[in-house]
């Protein structure tokens, strides 16, 4: 999705109050949602955008709610949300629970430490037995190469 400038925004919000909707969406090539927003945005001299806020279950079932009564227009101009996070919030509390709507989902997954090794003692001992046999076996490879290369020599 564009990002648009604020002065093309109010650019495009007068052209729309002077022109009308099919107008503008001809001159400008811009979704009718997002005209829509704009003129909202602009009687509300909220052009700036808002930070990210992190909202807690309890507000985020009542925006489900107040979604679920008045619809997806009426729950985007009160609480100021796109209707996909909405969405989102809505499918996350039927597919895993309420309860899951107050983990945070935004961001890199953090990486979980790896197991210290040191601790279980039958993987080292396992470890060691595997380290000794591996040695055993390059020591047999070099006596029987070097009997070989003696065999050669030999004829």
């Amino acid at each position: 999705m564009a990002k648009y400038p604020i002065e093309f925004k109010k650019k495009v919000v007068c052209f729309y109050k002077d022109n009308g909707q099919s107008e503008t969406l001809r001159v400008y090539n811009v979704s009718k949602e997002s005209i829509i927003k704009w003129r909202r945005q602009s009687e509300r001299d909220d052009f700036m955008r808002r930070k990210n806020r992190k909202y807690t279950v309890q507000e985020k079932l009542d925006v489900i709610a107040y979604y679920k009564a008045n619809g997806r227009t009426a729950t985007e101009e009160r609480y100021e949300i796109s209707n996909s996070v909405f969405y989102k919030w809505e499918r996350i509390l039927y597919e895993e629970g309420s309860e899951a709507l107050g983990i945070e989902r935004r961001g890199r997954k953090s990486v979980r430490p790896t197991k210290d090794i040191n601790n279980n003692k039958d993987l080292l001992e396992e470890l060691q037995y595997l380290r000794m046999e591996n040695d055993y076996l390059k020591k047999l490879k070099a006596l029987v190469e070097k009997r070989e290369e003696q065999e050669r020599k030999s004829k």
